[in-house]
């Protein structure tokens, strides 16, 4: 990595503030707050279709009520629009979002989201600034994803003269070859950025979470010797706070790969701000 873009990481990463070192000092913090803690945080679990404005943008999002009401073993919650989702557009939207500060949202950058569910809000108002997006997420999810994607394209005024740059991609964190899925599609040195919203819900899910997160940016070390321009992969996680059991055993299991800091309020919206129920942290590979 060359040392200009060592700099660049750097500089957004201490402008984060310290360095998150104690997991269930930050758990504590976190949920000893007077936050506004508010059910599972799906938008409305009973609707077929959802009319919202997000990011100054009105949408129509078609829910899949089959898949999410299912016995399946495959996942189900991204059959439907969740509250993190919402929040983190708004926030990571605006011009002075710290990400778009520092010059990780731009045209020479490729975000890859994990467990991007079914509305298609992320990959369509962030695709027009970035080189490429990838969204992904289990196979039975993304025929929803590709409807709703087609029906913002459609109701959009101005087209974006990036609008074929959203890819689509079926990935399991529990079954898929994580390094060999990406690199068949063009994707050898990973990302720029991992973007993941509310996808730790449960304890199953830390481990192949955290390893599929690892994978991805193990790719782009990979590739810093052959291409000194790469910057490290940063992981933009954001989190709706429900169970303090559960990620505490998240951060700790991926503290011991990642170093993390927690996006400090003075620098969020409301809507993801210290008040709120949601949380952004941000890490890098150790």
């Amino acid at each position: 990595m060359s040392q200009l873009h060592q700099m660049a990481t750097e500089d957004l990463l201490l402008a984060l503030g310290p360095e998150i070192e104690d997991v269930d000092e930050e758990t504590f913090d976190l949920f000893s707050q007077d936050r506004r803690l508010d059910g599972l945080g799906m938008l409305d679990p009973k609707a077929s279709e959802i009319d919202i404005t997000v990011a100054g943008r009105d949408f129509t999002i078609k829910q899949s009520l089959g898949i999410l009401n299912s016995s399946s073993d495959s996942g189900t919650t991204g059959a439907v629009l969740w509250k993190t989702s919402v929040a983190f557009a708004n926030w990571i939207i605006k011009p002075e979002n710290i990400l778009m500060q520092h010059g990780f949202l731009d045209g020479n950058k490729t975000i890859l989201e994990l467990g991007c569910g079914s509305s298609g809000i992320l990959p369509h108002i962030l695709a027009s600034r970035m080189q490429e997006y990838v969204a992904t997420d289990q196979q039975h999810i993304l025929k929803t994803l590709k409807a709703n994607l087609v029906t913002h394209a459609a109701a959009q005024i101005t087209k974006s003269k990036k609008a074929d740059n959203i890819r689509i991609l079926a990935l399991d964190w529990e079954t898929s070859d994580v390094s060999l899925t990406l690199t068949s599609n063009g994707l050898a040195s990973g990302a720029d950025i991992i973007v993941a919203c509310d996808c730790i819900y449960n304890y199953a899910l830390i481990e192949p979470f955290t390893q599929t997160c690892a994978e991805i940016c193990r790719m782009r070390t990979a590739h810093h010797g052959e291409d000194g321009h790469l910057r490290p992969t940063v992981c933009v996680l954001a989190q709706h706070l429900r169970q303090p059991e559960v990620f505490d055993e998240w951060l700790d299991r991926f503290m011991r790969g990642f170093r993390v800091w927690r996006v400090p309020g003075d620098v969020l919206s409301t809507e993801v701000g210290e008040e709120s129920e949601f949380v952004v942290h941000l890490a890098v590979l150790r």
